[in-house]
């Protein structure tokens, strides 16, 4: 089965008290090394334990720490009420509610900042769409004035076309009946030579 003391700092709680360190002391020191808040007073509980001393384990009395409605004073108040406050200043409970709301606090920012994080990188992507956006409306208008421009010359061209018709036209509204009147002859004169052998 698992240890549940072999993940805690006894040895450093027993080693800090031989110091002459107090408690709050030895909480800040095992804070700075990135024990927990209930590793920490685990710790505490379990070198009172050995020692004989009162225990402050939530597992012993203490109620667990403050939800997210309750405050540090409740917290501390519940605490007393529990019978887990005997041997425990009111300092060190404050210290360790605290602790956790600091815990808490810490989460909270890494939470937030993720946050803060995400809607930073949804503000960059949603620029570069807006540019982007902005570019393929840019190349649709120039593309348009291209269009129109073809279709402008295209016109001029029909109307160049229509022009050189309508002249071709008039030649040949003068040209044809003088040809046609020719023609005419020219079947006359071939019908005489047929006649007259």
């Amino acid at each position: 089965m698992f240890n549940k003391s072999a993940d805690l700092p006894v040895d450093q709680v027993k080693a800090l008290r031989a110091r002459g360190f107090d408690n709050n002391q030895i909480v800040q020191a095992l804070q700075r090394n990135g024990y927990s808040s209930t590793q920490i007073f685990d710790a505490l509980n379990q070198a009172d334990l050995e020692s004989g001393a009162p225990m402050q384990d939530s597992s012993m009395g203490m109620p667990p720490p403050p939800s997210g409605g309750e405050t540090a004073q409740e917290y501390a108040q519940d605490y007393a009420a529990t019978g887990g406050g005997a041997g425990v200043s009111n300092e060190e409970i404050e210290e360790l509610v605290e602790s956790v709301i600091d815990e808490k606090w810490e989460d909270l920012t890494k939470d937030i900042n993720k946050i803060v994080e995400w809607k930073n990188d949804v503000e960059v992507k949603l620029t570069k769409l807006e540019e982007r956006f902005e570019g393929l409306r840019r190349e649709f208008d120039k593309l348009h004035q291209a269009i129109i421009g073809k279709i402008g010359e295209y016109d001029k061209n029909i109307l160049a076309v229509g022009a050189e018709i309508k002249a071709m036209e008039k030649v040949f509204s003068k040209v044809l009946p003088v040809f046609t009147e020719n023609v005419n002859e020219l079947d006359r004169i071939t019908k005489s030579l047929k006649g007259n052998p």
